[in-house]
């Protein structure tokens, strides 16, 4: 770990597990003109940030209206931990604002262009100060409530209150966003990390993933723009963007993603159970379907479009099939339901086009299984092998751990003759 040498009396320090603030007092008859030293550490993440981000801090007075008191530090590690001590400042507010790299959870991969978040907090009797996806779209709405009349601290309540509405979370919670972290436990954690998540549209294609991050910051910028004047999303596109990504995203491979990367950093942390807020979200937001359902065509790619569509070998009544064309195995689990399918016989998947399946076995066939609720899940798969004739059971597990529906198919011609 390297130590850095930092201006206007900040002093940066190695990785913490946790954040923390302290209001220091000055002593007297040193002849400086402020009222209290502050001393803060905390993490920058959407997933986190990357060693080298740069972290400002501005001073703001009661009005939320900068001073022109500034100091400026870099994150010291790859998990996004910054520090900064003996901040010498006349109010407890300020503004505190990151640009960088950080480590995309969806892709699992860094990203190729920088983007900016922000918190507006209040530095006194703080655990926690980080910067997040939480704090950076709720900052308008606060400002606005601050030049409306409300004081700092009652206009972050109401502001933090009024996005849980948004996000679909009955029970609010009372830690502030600033306290949040996405690889922490507790449910308020999880909370920011599914939103942290759904932000951010999964792609396949080269050419599409170095726009991604310019896609967040505009979709970050419009909620931020939508949510400040009344406190709510009013914009649908920019709820069908969110529900959007969702169908688009692996939350099993999510999952990996962030453990495998805090792994590499030789941090052992706890994943939040992100995946209830996500659904939480939904339910808020999206029809809910009622039975499961298995759409007659559907693309195993959905970023392809509706030229990419193929017949879904998992339509009930379908029994016979051409062995010389690709097929899907798709379908649409209702919310609290688990689905899983076993196709026994001379079937196979093509992983490298997989839309929302977890792959548990592929011996003699394969079985599958949903691992996102209320949105298409599809895989490419093909029937039939070295023989050009052949046939397969199918069996269906809809929320059980017996077969709910089985079906015997059979197809003439092979995709390998």
């Amino acid at each position: 770990m390297k130590t850095r040498i930092l201006t206007l009396s900040l002093i940066l320090v190695g990785m913490l597990p946790f954040s923390s603030c302290s209001k220091n007092k000055p002593e007297e008859n040193q002849g400086v003109n402020f009222d209290s030293t502050f001393s803060c550490s905390g993490k920058m993440q959407k997933g986190p940030f990357v060693t080298g981000t740069t972290i400002n801090v501005n001073e703001l007075n009661e009005n939320l209206v900068q001073t022109g008191k500034s100091f400026t530090t870099t994150i010291s590690s790859d998990d996004g931990s910054f520090s900064l001590n003996n901040l010498e400042m006349e109010s407890k507010l300020a503004l505190l604002s990151g640009s960088g790299f950080y480590f995309n959870e969806v892709l699992g991969q860094l990203s190729s262009a920088q983007i900016t978040m922000q918190a507006i907090v209040d530095l006194t009797n703080k655990e926690t100060v980080n910067i997040n996806a939480l704090t950076h779209i709720t900052k308008a709405r606060i400002e606005t409530l601050v030049s409306n009349g409300m004081n700092f601290t009652d206009a972050k309540q109401q502001a933090e209150s009024e996005f849980q509405d948004f996000l679909g979370v009955n029970n609010h919670f009372s830690q502030g966003f600033e306290q949040m972290s996405i690889v922490s436990a507790g449910d308020f954690n999880a909370m920011l990390l599914a939103f942290s998540v759904i932000l951010q549209r999964p792609s396949h294609f080269l050419n599409v993933i170095p726009t991604l991050p310019a896609e967040l910051t505009w979709l970050m910028t419009n909620l931020s723009s939508d949510f400040a004047d009344n406190g709510t999303i009013n914009n649908e596109a920019l709820v069908d963007t969110l529900l959007y990504n969702i169908s688009m995203q692996d939350q099993v491979y999510i999952r990996r993603h962030i453990q495998n990367y805090y792994s590499s950093l030789g941090l052992d942390v706890e994943i939040p159970d992100f995946e209830l807020y996500i659904t939480l979200f939904q339910a808020a937001h999206q029809e809910s379907v009622v039975d499961f359902t298995y759409p007659n065509m559907a693309s195993p790619a959905p970023e392809i479009g509706p030229d990419g569509e193929v017949p879904n070998l998992l339509v009930k009544n379908m029994i016979q099939f051409d062995g010389t064309q690709a097929y899907v195995v798709a379908a649409i689990t209702p919310f609290g339901k688990n689905l899983k399918v076993k196709i026994s016989g001379n079937a196979h998947l093509d992983t490298s086009v997989n839309n929302g399946w977890v792959v548990m076995d592929q011996t003699n066939g394969f079985t599958i299984e949903a691992q996102r609720q209320n949105g298409l899940v599809s895989i490419l798969v093909y029937l039939g092998g070295d023989d050009k004739d052949g046939s397969a059971t199918v069996e269906y597990y809809e929320d059980s751990d017996t077969p709910t529906f089985t079906k015997q198919i059979t197809w003439t011609g092979s995709w390998r003759i």
